[in-house]
């Protein structure tokens, strides 16, 4: 015991100098332990595949991007009211109809529902013999005459070249002794033109149109040239007529207007 009084200050130094080789010893084993680990961690993750990202939506974006591209227009004409108030027309039969396009009524809503063309036809009946003379009798049709009563059928003869009658004067005819074939002048334009046995003259000189008013269901058949039209409180007077289209001028204000002749689909 004495021995420890006299030195019990070297025991504990010692004994501290002891613990500490020992925490020495145990910390580098540690630190070996440590390292071993994390070298076993660094090598799981390299040989880890790593994994995909997720697609970012870049719907909005892309819809932003398309709006930009392809800005609305300020509309500030058409069907909207917002600078063009609707004018609305009370018909006769108590429908009230918006004026949106100036061609719900008037001329503007005029429709063809027919053009049927008019023919001037002349045709050799035959001859007509009789003691001394022989009588070349001719049929003709003339579609475009004003006249219903023109418009009839009609037989024209005559006797002998330069023979005439109201439609046509015979100019020539061939062979002389039993003709087959016919020259003849027409009265109106004195233009020549040929008729045959087999083979009438028979051109489109006119035409005559169907037409229907639709805001107050009215028809109209059979109308020609200087026919007129009673619509949409006004008088409009056919001024022509084609294949394809139809002229009116309407007498308030002789402004005209032509409307086309649309064949409906099969």
């Amino acid at each position: 015991m004495e021995f420890l009084k006299n030195n019990y200050e070297k025991v504990i130094l010692s004994v501290v100098l002891l613990g500490l080789a020992v925490a020495a010893v145990l910390l580098l084993a540690s630190v070996d332990s440590e390292k071993r680990a994390l070298e076993e961690i660094e090598s799981g993750i390299v040989a880890t595949k790593p994994k995909g990202l997720k697609p970012i939506d870049l719907s909005t974006n892309e819809a932003a991007l398309q709006r930009l591209l392809k800005p609305a227009s300020l509309r500030l004409v058409g069907e909207h009211n917002l600078f063009n108030p609707v004018t609305w027309k009370k018909m006769p039969d108590g429908r009230l109809l918006a004026l949106r396009t100036g061609k719900e009524i008037g001329p503007g809503a005029l429709l063809i529902t027919r053009i049927n063309p008019l023919y001037l036809r002349i045709e050799f009946e035959g001859p007509v013999r009789s003691a001394d003379t022989v009588q070349y009798r001719f049929r003709v049709t003339r579609d475009a005459e004003k006249s219903a009563g023109k418009r009839i059928p009609t037989t024209f003869s005559v006797a002998s070249l330069e023979g005439k009658n109201s439609v046509f004067v015979l100019k020539d005819m061939k062979p002389k002794d039993d003709p087959a074939e016919f020259v003849l002048e027409l009265s109106e334009d004195k233009s020549r033109v040929v008729v045959t046995k087999d083979k009438p003259y028979s051109p489109v000189v006119g035409y005559a149109a169907d037409l229907r008013y639709e805001p107050e269901k009215l028809t109209f058949r059979g109308k020609r040239v200087g026919d007129s039209l009673v619509f949409g409180g006004d008088t409009n007077k056919i001024v022509a007529i084609t294949a394809t289209n139809v002229t009116v001028q309407a007498a308030s204000t002789t402004k005209r207007t032509t409307v086309p002749y649309i064949v409906a689909p099969q």
